[in-house]
């Protein structure tokens, strides 16, 4: 398609093909990294980056480098991602549509988050907030028109806070998403109750975060999702200490072996 698009003589044209690609290259990686194949994402979003490039569009350069961040944030390296993010920063400065801006600043809050270091995390959240004030349907890019949603909003601020280690606010946010949250979006539901689970651990409900896993991998193995199957069991070594308990028994038979 792009050289397709290289060969047609109007502007208008070429642009918008280009568009269909750099959504097309988006979205191909969003679904490699839920299949955990890593590189194939990283190679959907350089495609993503050449396409920005070529059509001078900071807003999807921004968010094809916050999709490589995502890869740095599933392994649990917060440095990596907050290297990729500040290129990312960069972009979204000037001119860029607000739901980006957020989207990224929330990216940078789950980052820190794993650094552990709350403080820069929080001030990463709050200005992911305020810019989200600013999101409607209308200017928001159609490669994002998820976010302009409340239940997505929700659902990263919880998962946020959640690597923030900030459990009480983690706990009204993503209860909030799951109550908004469409019954289509089976994938979301599973890796929002995942998030749930585990500040339930965060809180010692250990009782409480099993049964919300459980749910989860109900959900996960319904969608065949690799990425919330590795989070469950994830899940389970922090689960460990209470490998006493029936629930977690009995969790972790439900994971493992069926």
């Amino acid at each position: 398609m792009l050289q397709v698009s290289d060969r047609t003589t109007s502007k208008h044209t070429q642009r918008r093909l280009m568009q269909a690609v750099g959504d097309a290259a988006q979205l191909a990686g969003w679904l490699a990294i839920d299949g955990q194949n890593y590189e194939q994402a990283l190679g959907h979003c350089r495609l993503a980056l050449s396409v920005a490039e070529k059509t001078n569009d900071r807003a999807l350069h921004a968010y094809a480098l916050g999709v490589i961040s995502y890869v740095h944030l599933h392994a649990g390296d917060g440095s990596a991602a907050l290297r990729v993010l500040d290129s990312a920063k960069e972009m979204v400065a000037r001119d860029v549509p607000p739901a980006v801006t957020s989207w990224i600043y929330e990216a940078v809050g789950e980052a820190h988050g794993l650094r552990g270091e709350r403080r820069p995390g929080s001030a990463a959240l709050a200005v992911a907030e305020r810019r989200f004030d600013g999101v409607t349907a209308d200017n928001t890019p159609s490669w994002l028109a998820f976010f302009n949603a409340e239940c997505h909003a929700a659902r990263l601020k919880g998962r946020c806070l959640m690597r923030l280690r900030q459990p009480a606010g983690a706990v009204t946010a993503l209860h909030e998403a799951l109550d908004l949250l469409p019954s289509t979006f089976v994938r979301e539901r599973s890796g929002t109750l995942i998030d749930l689970a585990q500040v339930h651990v965060q809180l010692r409900q250990i009782e409480e975060a099993c049964h919300v896993a459980s749910q989860a991998d109900v959900l996960a193995r319904r969608t065949q999702s690799e990425r919330n199957r590795r989070r469950l069991r994830e899940l389970l070594v922090d689960l460990m200490p209470w490998a006493h308990l029936e629930s977690v028994r009995d969790l972790h038979r439900q994971v493992l072996l069926n």
